[in-house]
């Protein structure tokens, strides 16, 4: 249930070190940071209202980049105060700190120091600890969502830099391999959170260990997540630019690996509205996961099965308007994905499929899956399930006089405004 209009703000300490919120806070983006408000503590724009005494309207054109922007150093004070800002943050904005005494600049995760002193040439011991640990957030994250995993994520980061820095010989193949999966692990968190600047920074950053690592798996792979990231950031031309790329490794790849690339140059092939080209990628991405069933070498696409790359496929289909064509195809891989751990794909497919099916006015069809999407989507940290979710909303409002719509529309109205907010152990950058 949605807060209190006159509770107090608290935003994870987390979300205030993060590279983004520190260009909102240089830029003085006021209506960004409501949008962290809402995003990370669940803070209507009554709630923002009550805690920065800025009045509703203005509260919602600011959040829409529709009203004049801030400029009152009163008004900056009341918005730091409202939003419990901590010192560091507030200085980032233009504003004393609470406490003068203590130290207010933002420490970056690129030049934090460990929790905990490591040797200067890190054993293999540590190294095999730190890849049991990726591992299981990896499996986490597919049950769990990224909202839960980021402040843990972001606690490991500043020691698997210290460990890439340090280590030599044998041992910094091994700390570059598991440096460049860890900070491109990150970078789909926050993509998965729905912030992809920051998303691609990280990524970014795991390229620069796989160029040391000279990996072409490695570096086809990291290639294959930027042109993901720059789809998000609807911009199909370089999505297709970097897919071309990291397909210039084919031959060394795994069937897996080959897949996942094809699937995402059928993406951007779509959204650039080449359907030959998007089927033809498609198709040959579908025999390669297939034959991927049955590989033994391992690789960083485990979840690049044949259900994952059909569903991916049906949302190109719904993107190109053939939204017919998109059901069967979702609902196929819906039987494959119900059995599977992926539990948030498999809401992504039920929240696409809840939209198509309503495309090609359906809706009994499209209100029985989005129910089972909602109910799965409250227990998942994933603002990318919540989109798809919304999406499907929308396209079943033409019904909403029917009750059982209207009821379902309020539902997910309520889970929309009010995301998950994940634990934030203290401490947490």
């Amino acid at each position: 249930m949605p807060g209190s209009a006159f509770e107090p703000i608290h935003l994870p300490d987390w979300v205030w070190r993060t590279p983004e919120t520190d260009k909102i806070l240089s830029a003085r983006d006021v209506g960004a940071l409501f949008r962290l408000a809402k995003r990370y503590a669940g803070a209507s724009q009554h709630r923002i209202a009550a805690a920065t005494s800025i009045g509703q309207p203005r509260v919602n054109s600011l959040m829409r980049g529709t009203g004049s922007p801030i400029e009152k150093f009163e008004l900056f004070e009341r918005i730091a105060d409202g939003l419990n800002m901590p010192d560091h943050a507030r200085v980032r904005l233009g504003l004393a700190p609470r406490n003068p005494l203590a130290e207010t600049r933002q420490p970056s995760l690129t030049d934090a120091q460990p929790p905990t002193r490591l040797p200067d040439a890190p054993s293999p011991f540590v190294l095999a600890g730190l890849r049991q640990v990726l591992t299981a957030y990896i499996q986490a994250d597919a049950v769990m969502g990224a909202l839960f995993l980021l402040p843990a994520v972001h606690s490991q980061i500043p020691v698997i830099e210290r460990i890439c820095h340090t280590a030599r010989g044998a041992d910094r193949i091994e700390a570059l391999n598991v440096g460049s999966e860890f900070l491109e692990f990150c970078g789909w968190l926050y993509q998965d959170a729905g912030d992809h600047k920051t998303a691609m920074y990280w990524t970014n950053r795991a390229q620069d260990y796989a160029l040391e690592l000279g990996d072409p798996r490695v570096t086809s792979y990291i290639l294959m997540r930027k042109s993901n990231i720059s789809t998000d950031l609807r911009d199909p031309e370089l999505a297709l630019s970097l897919a071309e790329s990291a397909l210039k490794y084919a031959d060394a790849l795994t069937p897996r690996l080959r897949a996942v690339v094809l699937r995402q140059r059928a993406n951007a092939n779509a959204m650039l509205r080449n359907r030959r080209a998007f089927e033809r990628d498609s198709e040959e991405a579908l025999a390669q996961s297939a034959d991927g069933l049955g590989q033994d070498e391992g690789d960083r696409a485990r979840y690049c099965t044949p259900a994952y790359v059909a569903m991916e496929s049906g949302a190109a289909w719904t993107m190109l308007g053939h939204p017919g064509a998109a059901v069967p195809i979702f609902e196929e891989s819906r039987s494959q994905l119900q059995q599977s751990i992926q539990m948030r794909d498999y809401a992504l497919c039920l929240a696409r499929l809840a939209a198509a099916y309503a495309a090609v006015e359906e809706p009994e069809k499209a209100c029985k899956v989005a129910n089972e999407a909602l109910t799965l989507t409250r227990s998942l940290g994933s603002p990318r399930v919540l989109v798809q979710l919304k999406r499907a909303r929308n396209k079943l409002g033409r019904w909403s006089r029917d009750p059982e719509v209207a009821d379902l529309l309020r539902r997910i109205d309520i889970t929309v405004e009010t995301p998950a907010e994940p634990p934030h152990p203290k401490g947490t950058p």
